[in-house]
């Protein structure tokens, strides 16, 4: 289990706007009702050949139909360590990306775009940790506050031109303490959160502002933390042992989470739902028995959840998410065939302004070295009909 192919000619812009414009007759209301209740089927879109196997991507970002971005690593010599990597989608094709004085060995493992002129991407390179940032016409590297003492994980793009990272410190103690940063459009600065020890793995901007963060408390149990208004609390969790890699906060009384249940005997993918009174975990059909964790958790147009990116594990045929058609969740196959692989990750980003999701990710495959990575996968579904 991971810690987190050629097919198709590229997408144009066009067709992904084709792919939500709303039908106006009756008769196609009642046929985009009985699509919606079905998943969508994904499609492979070309990796740039530019991009050099052994390569994995690991996150992906929108801001639009005409502007995405996607990071991991290619040229890997095992895993997690190759060049950094940065792709980014015009409309019609991806391309790699030029980024100067960002050596190898390195994994960039976050991305978040906020508009067509400002993105950041955060990983790791020779130097250590790396933060770049997109403002339009090339990236460059930001610093910021405990740049060489603290582990950061995840960057978010937020309204305003500001963002989050979170991560953690290591204490003199041998404890992590939990460590929130904001850039307020010109420098980054530390956050008092009052959160105590323990770290945060992801950060989310909601579509109101607020931002949510999930990661472990002090003593290893699950942490979902909530800034509204200036303030950071600590938000009821899932009663069960969840490992937790994503949150999609639509309001603090309409909370998704996604991840893996823990015990002795498996590992249980889970879909957790927040009613603003109790927790109901969701066990997704899966039609493979293959997913062994959820992800990733991305909304449509509506802000409703729509796509979880899942872990297909256990020598997958195919590449696995799961669907919510707005009653259930169902398990469903994605695009890519794979065959000889180890497992294979895919997580998710919804497109602003449409249905569709990008869906990027990585096979390995196992060695007597441990998991070696194999090909990059980057997937395109344009959801429902509008």
């Amino acid at each position: 289990m991971r810690s987190r192919l050629r097919v198709s000619a590229a997408l144009t812009a066009a067709a992904l706007i084709a792919a939500v414009v709303p039908a106006a007759s009756p008769a196609a209301a009642v046929t985009r009702r009985a699509a919606a209740a079905r998943p969508p089927a994904w499609r492979v879109v070309h990796v740039p050949s530019s991009v050099v196997s052994p390569a994995d991507l690991r996150d992906v970002s929108a801001s639009g139909p005409a502007d995405a971005w996607a990071v991991g690593a290619d040229a890997e010599t095992g895993f997690r360590k190759g060049t950094p990597l940065i792709l980014h989608w015009n409309g019609r094709a991806w391309s790699k990306m030029a980024l100067p004085g960002v050596l190898r060995p390195g994994f960039l493992s976050s991305v978040s775009a906020g508009s067509r002129s400002d993105a950041w991407a955060l990983g790791t390179d020779k130097s250590g940790a790396v933060l770049l940032h997109w403002n339009g016409r090339r990236w460059r590297t930001v610093g910021f506050p405990r740049e060489r003492t603290a582990t950061m994980t995840s960057v978010a793009a937020a309204p305003g031109g500001r963002a989050w990272m979170v991560g953690w410190r290591n204490e003199a103690s041998g404890a992590t303490a939990i460590l929130v940063e904001l850039w307020n459009g010109t420098a980054w600065h530390i956050v008092p959160t009052r959160l105590g020890r323990g770290m945060l793995s992801k950060v989310r901007v909601s579509a109101n502002g607020d931002v949510w963060a999930v990661g472990f408390d002090a003593d290893f149990f699950t942490l979902i933390a909530h800034e509204h208004r200036g303030a950071w609390t600590s938000f009821p969790r899932p009663a069960e042992p969840t490992g937790l890699n994503d949150v999609l906060g639509r309001s603090a009384h309409d909370v998704w989470t996604v991840g893996i249940i823990l015990n002795q005997r498996e590992y249980v993918p889970t879909i957790s739902h927040w009613n603003g009174r109790v927790w109901t975990t969701v066990f997704v059909p899966d039609p493979t028995k293959f997913i062994t964790q959820d992800l990733s958790i991305s909304p449509d147009r509506s802000g409703r959840p729509q796509w979880v990116g899942a872990e297909a594990g256990l020598h997958p045929s195919a590449t696995l998410y799961a669907y919510y058609n707005g009653t259930a969740w169902l398990g469903v196959r994605g695009a890519t065939a794979l065959r000889g692989v180890f497992d294979a990750d895919t997580v998710t980003a919804h497109i602003p302004r449409t249905n569709a999701t990008w869906g990027v990710g990585g096979s390995v495959r196992m060695s007597s070295q441990g998991l070696v990575p194999v090909r990059a996968i980057i997937e395109f579904n344009p959801g429902p009909p509008a």
